[in-house]
């Protein structure tokens, strides 16, 4: 089992390294070392199961992307199933945990908010609470602790926690309610299913959607629907300023925002805007205020 004392270090375990093929190492050295192990150590020894045990307290992005086989660092994209756990006795930073898809993360302390996309487990480990991925539990139908529920048909949230890249990569069709506010890239690189969110979301909503529908009661960030793909996204509210920036596919609908060029902002067609009505639970008159932004 790999040991390190930790001393708040920030990218723990972070599969990405920092999104490493953005800085090229100006922020983060895969090899540099915590207690004469690297990062990149830790990383190759999750992707072969092995548990990393980490004394101390761990900094923020603690198992960022853990369990996923990125295309940008030569993988083939998609989960790795045999990804190992991370113990921390201690106190861990915010965003523990952001598009995570594999393992399980065991923590003794505290965990600051946001967090990433991760839920509490029942823990087999005295002393600890345990975390896997909303998408995991969502794929294989994992119990999840009260408040929340998860039944045949998805997933309620009802914690109140505040929550980055919420169902990241998801390729099920089951539904997931979030009943608050959520933080920012909700439903990044989402595939399939819904989510619907009954309060605001943070900017980067949809980044990189592929697929699958999300459902805003509230209000959105900037850069909603950024490089998006394909699928749907019904705001009820503002989509901010900055939306459809690189997007090559999928539509956003909204009362209002700032599409950037090449996308911009199209009355509904009769059948938009009885869907847009149906989805937001809208009278079709009321309807009549939105507006489709896409390319």
């Amino acid at each position: 089992m790999p040991e390190i004392k930790a001393s708040k270090e920030n990218c723990l375990c972070d599969f990405t390294f920092d999104f490493y093929w953005q800085h090229q190492g100006s922020r983060l050295n895969p090899d540099q070392t915590v207690c004469n192990l690297s990062f990149r150590k830790l990383v190759e020894a999750l992707r072969r199961g092995e548990t990393v045990r980490i004394f101390g307290d761990a900094g923020s992005r603690l198992g960022s992307s853990m369990g996923v086989d990125l295309m940008r660092l030569g993988g083939k994209g998609g989960p790795i199933e045999s990804t190992g756990n991370v113990m921390v006795d201690g106190d861990v930073g915010s965003r523990m945990g952001i598009s995570m898809l594999r393992g399980a993360i065991y923590v003794s302390g505290r965990i600051d908010l946001p967090m990433g996309n991760v839920i509490e487990v029942e823990c087999d480990l005295t002393g600890y609470r345990k975390f896997v991925s909303i998408t995991e539990a969502l794929e294989k139908s994992t119990p999840v602790l009260e408040p929340n529920l998860l039944d045949q048909n998805g997933l309620v949230i009802n914690d109140g926690l505040l929550r980055d890249t919420i169902c990241a990569r998801n390729c099920t069709e089951k539904a997931t309610y979030l009943r608050g506010n959520a933080g920012m890239s909700t439903g990044i690189l989402m595939r399939s299913g819904l989510i619907e969110v009954s309060g605001d979301t943070e900017r980067n909503t949809g980044v990189l959607m592929r697929g699958g529908r999300m459902i805003v009661r509230g209000s959105t960030g900037d850069f909603t629907g950024a490089e998006m793909r394909g699928g749907e996204i019904f705001v009820e509210g503002s989509a901010g300023c900055f939306a459809c920036a690189g997007m090559l596919g999928g539509a956003i609908y909204a009362r209002d925002g700032k599409p950037l060029p090449p996308a911009m902002a199209h009355p509904l067609s009769p059948s938009e805007r009885s869907e847009v009505a149906k989805m937001l639970e809208q009278s079709q008159l009321y309807a009549m205020m939105y507006r489709k932004f896409s390319i």
